[in-house]
């Protein structure tokens, strides 16, 4: 993956040759910035096919507990949902879908260009659940802190230039200003598309961000983490074309939920948490799922 300012980085190469001269740097100026406009236009395209291609319905196998939903006071099953025409009350469609695959070598940063962070993830290592050890009353216990993976779209139809974009899920840390007109999201479980191109010269811009809290669990056997339905996923978008996903926020007219399915590993260790010498540390638990965004139109 390309690092962030990747059109700071064209135009200094397309000056450089300029250096000393007064003549032959309209064509190579020009040349970099259609190479950061081709750059743009196909980072722009693969975000909407993300979900132009995503999954029309959910697996077979997902778990009745997480598909049952409370709308305006009535019960609905998401899969009946997503069975309906577009635009009826309520209904629903997928938005996305991903699976886990390792972190990102070179995660973009969230914030703004005065006040911005990298997303505390180890890089370039397998998609783990991160257990901290910490003191439990008069015990120690592992307690769970982050998922650290990177994300590879689920989709129908493979989606053309998709190295223009960096997908990553993490643990949206609060108090980071993501800029006019979020401010500052709450913390939780996230999950982001990021396409450096569109960065338009700060952090935040050329991201969409998904930030939700978990709603219901269920069980995936001993060795897996629960499978889960997290509610009220606001969609957080910067620069980003307004197509690329639905508004997955809850404003009285849509709701938006994401499922973690098919989960395998990533359960606490059973050892190396037993005294305070041990408190701090943490232990990277290696874990896959897949991930599906659901937007629904609520009922008026």
């Amino acid at each position: 993956m390309k690092p962030f300012p990747v059109k700071i980085f064209c135009v200094i190469a397309a000056l450089a040759p300029c250096v000393g001269a007064l003549t032959g740097c309209d064509e190579d100026e020009n040349e970099g910035t259609s190479d950061t406009g081709e750059r743009a236009r196909a980072a722009t395209e693969a975000t909407k096919q993300l979900s132009q291609y995503a999954p029309g319905e959910l697996p077979g196998n997902v778990p009745e507990a997480l598909v049952q939903v409370t709308l305006g006071g009535a019960q609905y099953d998401l899969r009946e949902l997503l069975g309906r025409p577009s635009g009826s009350r309520p209904s629903a469609h997928i938005v996305a879908a991903y699976k886990t695959v390792d972190t990102p070598a070179e995660p973009p940063p969230l914030g703004t260009s005065t006040m911005s962070a990298m997303p505390d993830y180890t890089r370039s290592a397998p998609a783990a659940q991160v257990y901290e050890c910490r003191q439990s009353g008069s015990g120690f216990a592992w307690t769970f802190l982050q998922p650290e993976a990177g994300l590879q779209p689920l989709t129908t139809q493979p989606v053309q230039n998709l190295e223009t974009l960096i997908l990553d899920h993490f643990r949206y840390p609060g108090g980071i200003d993501y800029g006019p007109p979020t401010g500052t999201p709450p913390v939780g479980p996230s999950w982001r598309v990021s396409a450096p191109a569109l960065d338009q010269g700060t952090p935040t811009s050329g991201q969409t961000l998904f930030v939700g809290a978990v709603e219901a669990s269920v069980p995936n056997g001993p060795d897996n983490v629960p499978q889960l339905r997290v509610a009220n996923v606001a969609r957080i978008d910067q620069g980003l074309p307004s197509e690329v996903f639905s508004r997955t926020t809850s404003d009285g007219t849509q709701t938006g939920y994401a499922l973690r399915l098919n989960t395998t590993g990533g359960i606490a260790p059973a050892t190396g948490c037993g005294g305070a010498a041990d408190v701090g540390k943490r232990q990277r638990v290696p874990y896959s799922a897949d991930y599906y965004f659901i937007d629904v139109l609520t009922p008026p």
